[in-house]
């Protein structure tokens, strides 16, 4: 039987979980609402203009606020191209898991990428973009940012692999080589029209008409 003391110290460690677990909640909701908010001075104003400042008006709070959070602009910007990152590898990922071939997979990936980011291409300027111009920390990059990328790559890789085991890849195409290109396409299509866009220009054929044409040629590495 538990002596009175088990029991209230039972007691009073239950309560202290439970406002860890909401100091937890809270800290996380903060943190959540800064990057919302960096995201908002970056969309309007561009990198020249998001500052430590900018951010912490934009989310109403103090500067040190931000500061408990993110210990520079870097770090800021960072936490919001992983987590823009790990949405977009999220889709890319069930995109060539549900393609019926390693060289469909190329093409879904591709059209994936290039549809995630069509209609906000903000996002895009976010993820890869913006983070370029200010300049990641490279722990950052080693940790979190490259193995993202490497989680799509194998994926596809995988893929390509058992259609040139099964005869359906053409030959003289390289597995990883082709999985780094149907990336690369659809990143640099996205590239071109996000700084195009930014800049107050645009190309002649609309990015889906481009995406379209990627895709066509990507599906030629298959054996006919």
């Amino acid at each position: 039987m538990a002596s009175r003391g088990s029991r209230r110290e039972g007691r009073g460690r239950e309560p202290s979980a439970e406002r860890q677990a909401r100091k937890e909640r809270r800290q996380q909701g903060r943190r959540a609402e800064l990057l919302v908010a960096a995201r908002a001075v970056l969309v309007k104003e561009g990198v020249a203009g998001l500052t430590m400042e900018a951010v912490a008006a934009a989310a109403d709070v103090s500067k040190p606020a931000v500061f408990y959070y993110f210990r520079s602009k870097e770090e800021l910007v960072g936490a919001l191209a992983v987590e823009q990152l790990e949405a977009e590898v999220r889709v890319l990922e069930a995109a060539v898991a549900g393609a019926a071939s390693g060289v469909e997979a190329l093409a879904a990936l591709a059209r994936a990428k290039v549809d995630f980011y069509a209609e906000d291409l903000d996002a895009f300027r976010v993820a890869y973009l913006w983070p370029q111009l200010i300049g990641l920390p490279v722990e950052l990059l080693r940790e979190r940012v490259y193995p993202l990328s490497q989680r799509v790559n194998d994926a596809l890789e995988a893929r390509l692999k058992e259609d040139a085991r099964a005869g359906r890849l053409a030959p003289g195409f390289e597995p990883r080589r082709l999985a780094n290109l149907a990336w690369t396409t659809a990143h640099g299509l996205l590239a071109l029209v996000a700084g195009l866009e930014r800049a107050g220009g645009s190309t002649l054929h609309t990015l889906h008409q481009l995406r379209d044409e990627a895709c066509a040629l990507l599906l030629r590495a298959g054996v006919e």
